[in-house]
């Protein structure tokens, strides 16, 4: 587990690159709720996600907001990195772009401007998470 999270927070930071060229250039007008997001995610996984700072960049270029469970990723034997983006588009983009080269056994999840990178390394709640993005 050591090594998926930060090839887990590689692929994260790719994917916000990627989301800052990908989108079509329209935001949403109806935004998922971060508070939400989070709260459903941390059900699914079972886990306590955290808020990051979001750089100024990557707040101009459309990211809204960012959790992760990047302290706690050992005892929770899975990794979750939350992003969550203005523009639906720049997710599906992300999704099309690198959603099968995500390393290893981990996943990108995304749904409308949601985007959740989860990797396991015990219990795999990967598709409880799924279902939580989808629900959102």
């Amino acid at each position: 587990m050591t090594r998926t999270l930060p090839a887990l927070l590689a692929a994260g930071a790719a994917a916000l690159t990627l989301a800052a060229c990908g989108g079509d250039g329209s935001a949403s007008d109806s935004h998922v709720s971060a508070d939400a997001a989070k709260a459903g995610i941390e059900r699914a996984a079972r886990v306590e996600l955290v808020a990051q700072d979001v750089p100024d960049e990557a707040a101009e270029q459309g990211l809204r907001a960012a959790y992760t469970n990047a302290a706690t990723v050992a005892d929770d034997r899975q990794a979750v990195a939350l992003f969550l983006l203005d523009d639906p588009g720049a997710a599906k983009k992300v999704n099309e772009l690198v959603g099968d080269t995500a390393p290893g056994s981990s996943r990108l999840i995304v749904h409308d401007e949601v985007l959740v990178v989860y990797a396991a390394a015990g219990t795999d709640r990967g598709d409880q998470v799924e279902k939580a993005v989808k629900a959102l």
